[in-house]
């Protein structure tokens, strides 16, 4: 959480800029500072874009938000170890965790999904129907007792819940997964495949596709998918032939006669971060295997569960990358490491939130100068866009149960696409509608040579007007 100069300009903003009609563009900002509630951070969003549900403090407890009646619900945590909800259905319901696994409801309904107090239990997503959730349950691995000490060790297993009852996902082997790499246990001298369970993260609006992980030894979740097949799923083991399993791969391994001399995979993160709506497209957070701390070694991609491919990477030659949501058409947001918010849509580059609704620069830029403006959820169609953004307030001296004191506040806010457009009188135009204009431009005043994807700056009969290239 950056100290800027610009904390007199957001302050001011707060009066000024923010007090703007930006709503007529379809953006809604939702601070809670009168209730008490200064760390809000939305970390999902309902797929009608009607209900949000996130973190209140850190590690505090959990919300969900009605964006239409304005209703709020928050619930705070009993285990140490928060309540983080990743998922919420079209009726407000939000997959989460506390002590067990379970859901939350807008109506502040409660519903234990198994009473498993493991640390690998949690429920992470769930249908718009509400009919399904997907997560893990722990499970023992095995006990091993050594000079009267017990060494258990547990691990998840990715499940689903439906009906009232949990069902346990397949989990990949190492075979499966292409694992070459194994440890010995400097307790029982024992050798393992570096493997720790699985964990269900995402799944599809009808149930036919859940994609999530398993635990490998740095703990970089490489992503597995299941599949519905008839009236159960089969696993997918998507990180394979992607994946390095070792981040120093030029080590020598016992199943090498020597070191490496290059990685066998392009990868060593390969970790899902998304699914959209209909299952065909899966947001991944990459790392390069070619052993470097850079950290432009990092990036994200578009995996097609269509063609089984990683069919996108984004050019990360200025910044690194976290990716988030991902839209049906394969649209996805993503973080820079110096906390910009970004819109990467398919056949293009990466975009400045802030360039690509450039009406609504003023509020987006202040979200980016302080270093951490999350988009983190895009509806299934595009047309809501959800995120989360710290902002400085020297004014503000907050403290959390914990004793930490934070200058500042978290918000979040739902931007409506659609309302943004017309407000901002952006037509929709197809790309052979550029031969009598007298000029195109992009939004930061470059000259085209013809239309492109995105909003354009065309004049024609001398006045110019703007329009949206889908």
């Amino acid at each position: 959480m950056k100290k800027y100069l610009l904390t007199a300009i957001i302050a001011a903003m707060s009066t000024m800029c923010f007090a703007q009609d930006y709503e007529n563009y379809g953006l809604r900002i939702f601070e809670f500072m009168d209730d008490g509630y200064y760390l809000m951070r939305g970390l999902c969003m309902s797929h009608n874009g009607r209900y949000i549900a996130g973190e209140v403090g850190l590690n505090g407890g959990m919300f969900v938000y009605d964006v239409e009646s304005g209703d709020l619900k928050v619930r705070f945590a009993e285990s140490a170890f928060g309540s983080s909800p990743y998922g919420i259905s079209n009726d407000g319901v939000a997959a989460t965790y506390d002590i067990y696994p379970m859901t939350y409801s807008i109506d502040g309904t409660e519903t234990v999904l198994v009473e498993d107090q493991g640390s690998a239990s949690f429920a992470s997503d769930i249908t718009p129907d509400g009919t399904i959730v997907v997560g893990s349950v722990t499970k023992e691995a095995g006990s091993v007792v050594i000079d009267g000490t017990d060494y258990s060790d547990n691990y998840g297993n990715a499940c689903y819940w439906k009906d009232g009852y949990t069902y346990y996902l397949p989990e990949p082997t190492a075979e499966d997964v292409g694992l070459t790499w194994f440890e010995t246990d400097s307790l029982t001298g024992e050798k393992y495949w570096s493997m720790d369970g699985t964990h269900a993260s995402f799944i599809s609006d009808d149930g036919s596709v859940i994609v999530g992980y398993f635990y490998d030894r740095f703990a970089t979740s490489p992503c597995i998918a299941w599949i519905l097949d008839g009236d159960s799923y089969t696993c997918y083991p998507i990180c394979k032939g992607y994946f390095q399993e070792d981040q120093w791969w030029d080590e020598s391994n016992e199943l090498h006669e020597e070191a490496l001399e290059e990685p066998q995979n392009p990868y060593f993160t390969f970790k899902p971060k998304g699914l959209s709506g209909d299952g065909k497209y899966i947001s991944i957070d990459l790392e390069y295997s070619h052993g470097t701390e850079d950290p432009q070694n990092t990036t994200i991609g578009r995996y097609s569960m269509e063609t089984k491919n990683l069919e996108n990477v984004a050019d990360n030659e200025d910044n690194s990358f976290e990716c988030s949501g991902v839209a049906i058409d394969g649209t996805i947001l993503a973080k820079s490491g110096s906390g910009y918010a970004y819109i990467w849509k398919p056949g293009a580059e990466p975009k400045l939130l802030r360039s690509e609704y450039s009406e609504l620069f003023d509020n987006f830029y202040a979200f980016d100068e302080e270093g951490e403006h999350w988009p983190m959820a895009i509806t299934p169609d595009g047309r809501y866009i959800m995120g989360f953004a710290w902002i400085y307030d020297e004014n503000i001296d907050y403290e959390d149960s914990e004793g930490n004191v934070y200058n500042g506040y978290y918000c979040f806010y739902r931007l409506d696409t659609e309302q943004y457009a017309n407000a901002a009188g952006i037509v929709s135009v197809t790309n052979n509608e550029n031969d009598t204009v007298e000029g195109i431009y992009s939004v930061d005043g470059r000259r085209l040579n013809k239309l492109q994807p995105g909003i354009n700056i065309v004049k024609k009969n001398g006045k110019t007007s703007k329009y949206l290239i889908r």
